[in-house]
């Protein structure tokens, strides 16, 4: 039984790469499927093009730039709801504006931010890609963030106000090191997120602030496929290696509290231990 179902898993399996394969032969051959002989010219025709380059930058700064003040925002008001004494309104606001978000299409979000800020400073600006990618995305990383915070002792901070010590210096010293694991997951939801998007970019890229997901959709009505799946790998790759390494960062972290608690537990039963002696 469990031969014949792995088999037809692996099967499976086979069958739903076998259509992303293409994306790595056609790239790496002369011209498909004409002449299938090995070839580096496509990559590196793409790896002198300075503006196709350009906007492989774009898309990293974008990435880097949406996880970064996605992680912050979301964090933020993750730590207001779960883990501060503000209005009950208030709470209910923010709750209602990531479920708000998660119902939007992107298409939407995109056309909506390109007639607002249409004539403004914050035209076809990175500024503007960041904003929308954080907004879009963030229900998800908001909720992540909140069920972390919300699972942890809900004592922390009162015990630290009869230390004298501060609520914001409790969620420096305290919190945030404990949440530390989330918030790499979150970072790394945000960095994958915003170099795949496409839908709401679309309408609020320029010319100079195109990233790959938008040159990609240029680089079709152009036919130019060899540029499209080199490109493609570029992303697969990027964020292959980004999400190994946040996964890495993030157990590293949850295994370092683990053997904290173990040697804190440890710790005190051989205090018990000695008092009883």
């Amino acid at each position: 039984r469990d031969g014949i179902l792995g088999l037809g898993s692996a099967l499976v399996l086979v069958v739903v790469l076998s259509v992303f394969a293409v994306i790595f032969v056609v790239p790496f051959v002369e011209e498909w499927p004409y002449r299938v002989s090995f070839t580096m010219e496509h990559l590196q025709s793409v790896l002198s093009d300075k503006s196709l380059l350009g906007v492989y930058k774009n898309s990293l700064l974008v990435a880097f730039l949406t996880a970064l003040t996605g992680s912050l925002t979301t964090y933020g008001a993750a730590l207001s709801t779960a883990r501060s004494h503000l209005p009950e309104k208030v709470k209910r606001v923010i709750e209602n504006i990531s479920l708000i978000t998660n119902t939007i299409p992107g298409m939407v979000v995109g056309i909506a931010y390109m007639l607002v800020f249409s004539g403004t400073s914050l035209q076809n600006t990175l500024t503007l890609i960041v904003i929308c990618n954080v907004i879009h995305y963030f229900s998800t990383p908001y909720l992540m963030m909140k069920n972390s915070l919300a699972k942890m002792n809900a004592s922390w901070e009162t015990t630290a106000m009869l230390m004298g010590d501060t609520w914001l210096k409790t969620i420096v010293r305290v919190v945030t090191p404990n949440a530390m694991a989330t918030i790499l997951e979150v970072f790394g939801y945000y960095f994958v997120n915003a170099m795949v998007t496409v839908s709401a970019v679309i309408f609020i890229a320029g010319a100079r602030t195109m990233v790959i997901t938008t040159k990609i959709k240029e680089l079709q009505y152009y036919t130019k496929y060899n540029e499209i799946f080199v490109l493609s790998i570029f992303i697969l790759l990027t964020n292959l290696a980004a999400r190994a390494l946040f996964s890495w960062l993030a157990t590293d972290r949850k295994e370092a509290k683990a053997g904290r608690v173990l040697r804190r537990n440890r710790k005190k039963q051989e205090d018990s231990g000695g008092v009883r002696i």
